[in-house]
């Protein structure tokens, strides 16, 4: 490995460890213009310690490091929060005072313990970022000629008042004092570069492996994995960590639920205890949230990350591929992109029909398939389907397809075919949509990478959800037959779980096994080949790696949460298999990282960023739908209020006369009720813990202290 530590638990030393490398696509060897790219980064205070080439002709990948007098000086920059040894409170780090900052007892820092794996990334990865093609006054360079002699484009475009300015002073077509695009980020769009990654350090993700795979109640290593791969990935494995922790208590309160109903020979459809799982399922989930949050907010604090609304904004880095018209800010008076919010308002509205339009299209394709299972079928509820009073979504010629004898035969291994033709039509979309959902996020142009990640969440999450819920909601409050919808939940709920631990676990496995195949045989080739082998690449085989995406690990564990709380009096028994499942999701997602996938950008933030509000939004509706499980979907409150309910001729559960009001009238009632109690727990629990709120006021008494005496000093002199 390029990144062999000095002792243990210590980074080697910045100036001879390539931190970032840069793999140059084919298009661009051949040509000076990587030597001019290396020269403009060494500008900058970049240094390229090294570099490799797949054979003459082949693609560059070169390895990228940096001075520690340019790293201190980025951290001041960005004003990187740091803990001071002598107060103990955290404050905008200054080289002139690092000595303040030393801690040697961390791991994965440096020897003086003054920045980590992730932060000599991060702030690597800013450099050259913010490295643009000419300085701002910079007529032209040796880089920027060969550039405009292969026509790319990387100036900016001006304001109208700009322009209007400069065509009154006829110096329109003298523009070269303003700041181009980010060089990289140029490239990187014409195709000159193929990836830009920090590199993986072999000892450290071995040791963060072994520590995930073994310590399975202690949770994952969560200071381990924020030191080496940043608060994005850390905050992941503390939220999945805290989530299957938490998860123990509805687990086995399901598993006893289910066993009293075994033992009484109760139906789910009738089983008056349930409701009893389904209400302390809502209140464990609220508490749930409630006390994540506060962690959430302690980790934040912890690692320099809790900043206001404000501070984000400048904070968090500007997305390169931001673009608008260059004008003088209003509040510096210095240039600075802008792009209006109200077009961006218009692409929402555009991105919202789109979007619409394919749930359509998704609504109708379950509608067909419920239909091809049988689901759908008037026959099923004479009383309520009748000549006068048709059923609107059955489609005669597909639900004839699983009656006794034909092609879906309900009563034969056949009947799962439209299950699987519906669970495929379902990844079709999906993965559809993916690729018109992150066109339409680039289309909306979002200023910071946060902003942009957290619309494109959005997006992916109400179309993803939609396809995994609509058949489960229309089943219980549409049908509102709950065994048909126990049926469904359950089939759909134990396939995914086994789908995705086999997709994240076996096949990332055995992919491994092949590789690792795959390069011993051809080691022994060349042993016993004459001719000269070709010399080992360190940085080549890493931009070889699959490159990690997180949504589908968040994706995956939000649905299944949403199965776990929307319908839980339909299916305790979820909630225990949820926390076996998040033991092994765990460890499937820290092997991806540790062996299948190139080591992720680092990228700041303060939480779990928009999935928290997803969740609490899980929350708020799992209120009603348990609720109108157990009143309307069920006969559990039959055993309670048998006076408000009676069986028909084909036991199907009915509202005595005028009585269906009054039970609409207390279940809405008593979901407000349990509203009302999320609200007050949500009022009584502050989301800052009382040791991170004694830090903060701790911190604020030190700045009045440390401003008072430079103050008593400006007097004396």
């Amino acid at each position: 490995s390029y990144l062999p530590l000095m002792e243990e638990g210590k980074l080697s030393t910045l100036e001879t460890t390539p931190i970032i490398f840069v793999k140059f696509s084919a298009k661009a060897t051949g040509d000076d213009l990587i030597d001019l790219v290396n020269s403009r980064l060494g500008e900058k205070g970049l240094v390229i310690i090294s570099r490799e080439q797949e054979g003459v002709g082949g693609r560059v990948v070169i390895g990228i490091t940096t001075t520690t007098a340019r790293l201190e000086y980025e951290a001041k920059v960005i004003r990187l929060l740091k803990k001071r040894k002598d107060t103990s409170v955290m404050e905008a780090f200054d080289p002139e005072f690092k000595e303040m900052y030393h801690d040697r007892s961390k791991s994965f820092y440096d020897l003086d313990g003054l920045f980590s794996e992730n932060e000599r990334c991060l702030l690597i990865l800013r450099i050259l970022e913010d490295t643009k093609v000419l300085d701002v006054g910079e007529i032209s360079s040796n880089l920027s000629r060969k550039m405009d002699l292969l026509k790319i484009n990387y100036r900016r475009k001006l304001s109208w008042k700009l322009r209007r300015y400069h065509s009154r002073n006829d110096d329109i077509n003298n523009l070269k004092e303003y700041p181009t695009q980010s060089l990289t980020f140029v490239l990187e769009r014409e195709g000159y570069i193929e990836v830009i990654a920090p590199l993986h350090h072999t000892s450290m993700r071995k040791r963060i492996w072994k520590e995930t795979l073994w310590h399975i109640f202690r949770g994952p290593p969560v200071e381990l994995i924020h030191n080496y791969y940043g608060e994005e990935i850390s905050f992941y494995f503390a939220w999945m960590g805290f989530l299957t922790q938490w998860s123990c208590f509805p687990g086995i309160l399901g598993l006893a639920t289910y066993i009293l109903r075994w033992y009484r020979q109760d139906s789910i459809m009738m089983d008056e205890y349930t409701p009893f799982y389904g209400l302390i399922t809502f209140l464990w989930s609220v508490f749930f949230l409630k006390y994540w949050k506060r962690h959430e907010v302690r980790l934040s604090y912890h690692w320099g990350v809790l900043l206001g609304e404000y501070e984000k904004q400048k904070y968090f880095k500007v997305r390169p591929e931001f673009h608008g018209r260059l004008r003088k800010s209003p509040v510096t008076g210095n240039l600075e992109v802008h792009y209006p919010y109200f077009r961006r308002l218009l692409k929402y509205a555009g991105s919202a029909l789109i979007t619409i339009a394919m749930l359509y299209i998704a609504f109708w394709t379950m509608i067909s398939s419920l239909n091809m299972q049988g689901y759908i079928n008037p026959k099923h509820d004479p009383s309520r389907w009748t000549d006068e009073n048709s059923h609107p979504f059955h489609w005669p010629e597909l639900s004839r397809l699983a009656e006794p004898g034909n092609i879906f035969d309900i009563n034969t291994m056949r009947s799962l075919l439209p299950s699987i033709l519906h669970g495929a039509t379902i990844f079709a979309f999906n993965t559809l949509y993916r690729i018109v959902a992150t066109y339409l996020t680039k289309w909306e142009n979002h200023e910071t990478q946060l902003s942009f990640s957290n619309s494109l969440i959005l997006k992916r999450f109400m179309f993803e959800a939609f396809d995994c819920y609509i058949a489960l909601f229309y089943l219980a409050f549409y049908e509102r037959d709950i065994s048909k919808l126990r049926s469904e939940l359950v089939s759909v709920f134990n396939i995914d779980t086994v789908r995705r631990l086999t997709l994240e676990c076996l096949v990332p496995l055995i992919i491994q096994r092949l590789n690792r195949k795959r390069k011993t045989e051809n080691n022994e080739k060349k042993k016993n080949d004459n001719s000269i082998s070709k010399p080992h690449l360190p940085l080549s085989d890493q931009a070889e790696l699959d490159e990690y995406e997180q949504f589908d690990d968040y994706m995956e564990i939000i649905i299944q949460f949403g199965y776990v709380t929307l319908f839980a009096s339909a299916y305790p028994l979820a909630s225990l298999i949820m926390v076996f499942a998040n033991l092994i999701e765990i460890r499937c997602d820290m092997f991806k990282l540790t062996f299948i996938c190139r080591k992720p950008r680092p990228l700041r933030c303060d939480g779990i960023a928009v999935w928290g509000s997803l969740l609490t939004g899980i929350v708020i509706l799992s209120a009603l739908t348990n609720c109108l499980i157990f009143g309307f979907t069920s006969g559990q409150l039959m055993e309670w209020w048998p006076h408000f309910y009676t069986l028909d001729d084909s036991d199907h559960l009915r509202f005595n006369d005028n009585k269906g009001w009054l039970m609409i009238f207390i279940l809405v009632g008593f979901e407000h009720i349990l509203l009302c109690m999320k609200l007050l727990i949500y009022a009584i629990i502050p989301d800052v813990p009382e040791d991170v709120m004694d830090e903060l006021e701790r911190k604020h008494f030190v700045q009045e202290e440390e401003s008072r005496k430079f103050e008593k000093q400006k007097k004396r002199m």
